[in-house]
């Protein structure tokens, strides 16, 4: 079987779909991170209507996803940015949340969310390891160059990975590797 992929829709659409998949009616994909701290994004239209108006400005400005907070409240003028600064002060960095994350982290039962996954029948669960951000959510023997320590204290990832395989759910990863907000001071 050939696993080499070219970047087209042709290409891709010839990977093989692995059986678990194809009987998997229900699956939970988990976004947890830093953005959790505020866990905050302004409600808004549709993305339908950004791509008839073309106007993405307007979209990351305020985007409604609230794992792009770190990238929205870097955006003058967006709610994000003035929500930001009301509630935590204009000069309070992201990375800040850092040690509020970890402290809850620190309670966190990942048997309960896989417990909970394995009663609504889910067949499959997914975990952001590292979104936009940058922020790890295991402690890497290769921190980020820019910011020190700036990871989860605990292997977030293993004890998720743990939880759900010993609940015969599939667990899968998400990595965000080709954006991450920590190497470049431009927002989106």
């Amino acid at each position: 079987m050939n696993m080499h992929y070219q970047p087209t829709r042709e290409s891709v659409s010839t990977h093989p779909v692995p059986d678990w998949f194809n009987n998997a009616k229900l699956g939970i994909f988990v976004h947890w991170g830093l953005y959790s701290v505020p866990a905050w994004a302004p409600l808004r239209a549709d993305l339908s209507d950004v791509l008839e108006s073309g106007n993405w400005g307007d979209w990351f400005a305020n985007n409604p996803y609230a794992e792009w907070y770190g990238n929205s409240m870097r955006i003058p003028g967006g709610a994000t940015h003035r929500y930001h600064a009301a509630t935590y002060g204009a000069e309070f960095p992201y990375r800040n949340f850092a040690p509020q994350f970890n402290a809850a982290a620190e309670k966190w039962n990942p048997d309960d969310w896989a417990d909970l996954f394995r009663q609504v029948h889910a067949r499959y669960a997914v975990l952001t390891t590292k979104h936009h951000d940058g922020f790890l959510l295991w402690p890497s023997a290769r921190p980020n160059p820019f910011i020190p320590d700036y990871h989860a204290r605990r292997d977030l990832v293993g004890d998720f990975m743990d939880a759900v395989n010993s609940r015969g759910l599939t667990a899968a990863l998400y990595y965000s590797g080709g954006l991450d907000w920590t190497f470049n001071d431009t927002v989106i």
